[in-house]
């Protein structure tokens, strides 16, 4: 816990505006700019435990735009956040819905990034259940075929074809990609021998609801007054030093 002798912060303060009065702006613009970074900071390691990434970028968009030249102080400010529209989104919550209009939300499952049963999933999903990575067995519509024949004879074409991905239509509006595991070729009729199939890519709904995830609200709240008040000390001490401002006790 930080702690801040108030009557030295109001004594440097005076010393300052005193003898070198001009510096004072100064002093308020470093002090604006340090709690700014300083909460970039922390919404950087906020999001490294509260989210799964990609990559290094999602922390790396988080930006300080600091004062640079406002010597009003009344004017002075600091902006702290992110380029990215998603942690936007993570922040305050949301609908996503699918990229073409009518079109299914891809939702990768838990067990895509291979946790299996987790709620929720914590991880992104593997490079081969990704769906840019995903390629689909060819699809079988006989004419005739009920819901159950057809899912059959998609998992044949694709433990015969080799393909690791298969779509199918469930019953209850439930659909999806399915990675086929296993399976004997040759089979002449029904299920393949020993295949089994995983649901990848959820496919059952149009949008979905992104709860909020705050990461910049708890950033600058961390920064508490005792933080600022810290920088604010540093700071006039900072230009009494650089002025060679001395008083006697």
């Amino acid at each position: 816990m930080i702690s801040v002798d108030m009557q030295e912060v109001k004594d440097l303060e005076n010393q300052l505006k005193t003898f070198a009065a001009r510096a004072y702006p100064f002093a308020t613009r470093k002090t604006i700019n340090d709690a700014a970074w300083r909460a970039r900071e922390w919404a950087q390691q906020i999001i490294g435990e509260k989210m799964v990434e990609r990559n290094k970028w999602t922390r790396g968009s988080v930006r300080v735009a600091p004062e640079r030249s406002q010597l009003i102080v009344e004017r002075q400010k600091a902006v702290v956040g992110s380029t990215e529209a998603y942690l936007r989104l993570q922040e305050f919550g949301g609908i996503v819905g699918a990229k073409t209009r009518g079109a299914a939300k891809a939702i990768p499952t838990s067990y895509s990034a291979g946790q299996e049963g987790a709620r929720p999933r914590t991880r992104l999903p593997s490079r081969l259940n990704k769906m840019s990575n995903i390629k689909l067995a060819r699809k079988y519509n006989r004419a005739g075929s009920n819901r159950k024949q057809r899912w059959v004879m998609s998992v044949r074409a694709a433990v015969e074809s080799g393909t690791k991905h298969v779509f199918l239509d469930m019953t209850g509006g439930r659909a999806g990609i399915f990675r086929v595991l296993g399976g004997r070729r040759g089979s002449s009729r029904g299920w393949p021998r020993g295949a089994k199939i995983k649901m990848v890519q959820d496919l059952s709904r149009h949008f979905v609801e992104v709860p909020a995830n705050p990461w910049l609200g708890p950033a600058c709240d961390r920064v508490t007054p005792e933080v600022i008040r810290e920088f604010y000390r540093q700071a006039l001490q900072y230009q009494i030093d650089r002025h060679h401002i001395f008083v006697s006790k």
